[in-house]
């Protein structure tokens, strides 16, 4: 099974609020090729091109898909690794989790690719209140339980594996 490394970004603004992207795309579904039949929300981020190192590639996904150049890039906190059936073909999904932060919260979507403006549908900025109450659907689905940690600074001394 190919392998997909992809860097996701914790993006914080300067009220502990995460930005999430809502989105849905049709040509993605489980390990079973099942598609999602409502829209989910996950973090900022991507499949990490050749070459790049996890910073480099957050801060590119940062870049193209908030508009944002110049947010702080802190370490890698979590990792998690699933399967994904993407156009038809099974992906190890193997993501890398950073934490980020930034005191700019207009977001930008002009770096978008065609693809970005077909699936995402939405972004906004999440209270930790919001995330635990809220029955929209998020991946990772542990991220509600694992933010408390980060947004009192808790950072791991190297990633913690989170479920998917």
């Amino acid at each position: 099974m190919l392998p997909r490394k992809t860097a996701r970004v914790l993006l914080f603004d300067g009220d502990n609020r995460l930005l999430l992207i809502r989105m849905h795309d049709p040509n993605v579904g489980d390990a079973s090729g099942k598609v999602l039949e409502r829209a989910y929300w996950v973090t900022i981020g991507g499949e990490m091109e050749p070459g790049e190192d996890i910073a480099i590639a957050a801060r590119r996904e940062l870049l193209e898909e908030t508009g944002l150049a110049n947010p702080w890039i802190g370490p890698p906190v979590w990792t998690t690794e699933h399967v994904l059936c993407v156009h038809g073909k099974n992906r190890l999904m193997q993501e890398t989790f950073v934490l980020a932060r930034t005191d700019t919260t207009g977001l930008d979507r002009s770096g978008w690719t065609e693809l970005e403006r077909a699936v995402i549908r939405d972004m906004k900025w999440w209270t930790r209140a919001d995330l635990s109450q809220t029955a929209e659907l998020i991946f990772p689905t542990s991220l509600a339980a694992h933010l408390p940690a980060l947004i009192a600074g808790d950072i791991p001394a190297s990633p913690l594996a989170i479920a998917p």
